[in-house]
Parts: structure tokens; C-alpha cells; sequence
């Protein structure tokens, strides 16, 4: 699904009676134009030949701003910050918007050849699941899973749109964040300490179980399962400790073919629950 297609907030309204909410309106080229096609845009940036679909309902207040502004203030960041970054990922699913990106800078070692790197995501929503905005996170080098922290890392909510005068402002606010990370950070340092304990952690069947029901019970039992059972193969020739562990679940999440937007929550629920455990 392109998430650049044009939007539009719409008034609602019932019999004649006006709303305090908006319908946001996706423009999405005609089913009936051949596949071959050329897609015709008019001046405003609109497909001609296409039908509006509603995709959310949001207030009066909301920051709608459309996917593709979310991406150049992304890339605008990666440009004007200490560190060089590169696009990884881009999630959408009608509604919901995250695009990720990883940066050259190695901030640890968690154990030996084994890497971790500074990572961000920013995100959008047009129904008012998810504000718009940004937070920094980490990638495992060796396998490009990315790890999210609500813990160790704080989010940033953009309160201005692209066209305020205030938008620069909000732009070098997050530069400034991502440099102050990559010169160190308590919540950084903390969160690499807990990485390393968790491969010294030694996770046995009765330590699967204390970290199920202690620190990581909010995750789908389904969920739990399919970790349990990737952990425990014994054709993945891993060491049973707390890092390979939470590696099993990240790359479960962060790597599957049809993410949903519960797959950067439950991401960071894992990451932040194991690592209390070792706290």
C-alpha cells in the first residue's frame, strides 16, 4: 500500500448537524484504470481519475500531516545531524505510519563482535492512534534487528506542522537530541550495562518462566510461543542466555513480513522487561 497518496480532513456532519469530527480521506488511484495506466495529477497534487477513501476520524485539533512530510523531515534530520543515517524500513498500513532509519554510529558491544548501533524512528498516524513524532532506538549490527525502549529512550511529539514558522525550530530540537545521544547518555549507558548482563544471564526452563511472568506477562501468549520455539531449536545453534533471548524476539517482530503497529510496542515491552530483569 503507497502511503503517499494525497489526503484530505473533511468535515462530518449528520443531517445538517456539524461535528467536532474530521473524516481523513486517502486518495487512492481508480480500481477501473488499467494497471497500465498513466496516473494523471492536477495542479494541487491530486490523482485525477481516483476515488477519496475515508482511512480515520479525528478532532478538530489534530496534526494531521501527510506521510510523505513525516519522510523528508526524517531524511532532513539524518542530514543536518553529527551522524549518517540510512532509510531501513517503512511501515504503513492504511492508518498507521513509521519510518525507520540506522546510523553508522556504533555506540557499544554487547559482546564480543557483537554491536549495537543508533538507530530512530519517526511516526505518524491518520485516525489519532499515533501523534506525530520521533524516538531514538538501537540496531544489532550482526542481524539489523532494531530494538526499541521506552525506558532509555524519550520521545519527542512534534507539535507544529511543516508549514509553521516554528517547524525549523522543532527540526534542530531533534538534531540536537540525536547529538547529545551520540556524545552519551545515562539512559544509554544504562541500557547497553542491561544488554551485556542479559548475555551473561544463563536462561534455563524454571528462568524462562521467571521472566515470562515477571517482566514480560503484557506480551500474547501467541507471541510467547513463537519465541519459546525459535529459542529452543536446536537447529538455530544459539546460547541459551538473556541475548540471544530478546534477539529471538526482536527479530521475530522486527523483521516479519506483515508487521501491525502492536509489533514496535510488544518490541519494546521485551527489550524493557528483560532488561529490568537484569537491572
Amino acid at each position: 500500500m503507497n502511503p503517499y497518496l494525497p489526503i484530505r480532513k473533511v468535515p462530518l456532519d449528520y443531517n445538517g448537524i456539524s461535528s467536532s469530527a474530521y473524516s481523513v480521506q486517502m486518495q487512492h488511484p481508480n480500481e477501473k484504470i488499467a494497471d497500465n495506466a498513466e496516473v494523471r495529477v492536477n495542479g494541487f497534487g491530486e490523482l485525477l481519475n481516483a476515488d477519496w477513501k475515508e482511512t480515520g476520524v479525528v478532532g478538530h485539533s489534530y496534526l494531521l500531516v501527510d506521510n510523505d512530510s513525516v519522510r523528508k523531515a526524517a531524511n532532513q534530520v539524518a542530514e543536518e545531524c553529527n551522524l549518517t543515517f540510512t532509510h531501513d524500513k517503512t511501515f504503513f498500513n492504511g492508518r498507521s505510519y513509521a519510518y525507520s532509519m540506522r546510523s553508522d554510529h556504533v555506540c557499544g558491544e554487547v559482546a564480543q563482535n557483537d554491536d549495537v548501533a543508533l538507530g530512530m524512528q519517526f511516526w505518524n498516524s491518520y485516525d489519532g492512534s499515533k501523534a506525530f513524532g520521533f524516538a531514538m532506538m538501537l540496531y544489532r549490527l550482526v542481524c539489523t534487528n532494531g530494538m526499541m525502549s521506552k525506558d532509555h529512550f524519550n520521545t519527542y511529539r512534534f507539535k507544529h506542522q511543516p508549514s509553521n514558522e516554528n517547524w525549523e525550530e522543532s527540526l534542530k530540537q531533534v538534531v540536537t537530541n540525536i547529538n547529545n545521544l551520540s556524545n552519551g547518555s545515562q539512559g544509554l549507558d544504562d541500557l547497553l550495562r542491561n544488554l551485556r548482563s542479559l548475555s551473561n544471564l544463563n536462561v534455563t526452563t524454571d528462568e524462562l518462566g521467571r521472566l515470562r511472568h515477571n517482566y514480560v506477562k503484557d506480551i500474547p501468549v501467541q507471541l510467547w510461543g513463537n519465541i519459546v520455539d525459535n529459542y529452543t531449536d536446536p537447529h538455530n545453534h544459539i546460547d541459551h542466555n538473556g541475548w540471544t533471548l530478546l534477539n529471538t524476539a526482536t527479530d521475530l517482530l522486527w523483521h516479519k513480513e506483515k508487521p501491525t503497529v502492536s509489533s514496535y510496542s510488544q518490541n519494546a515491552v521485551i527489550v524493557d522487561g528483560l532488561c529490568r530483569a537484569v537491572a
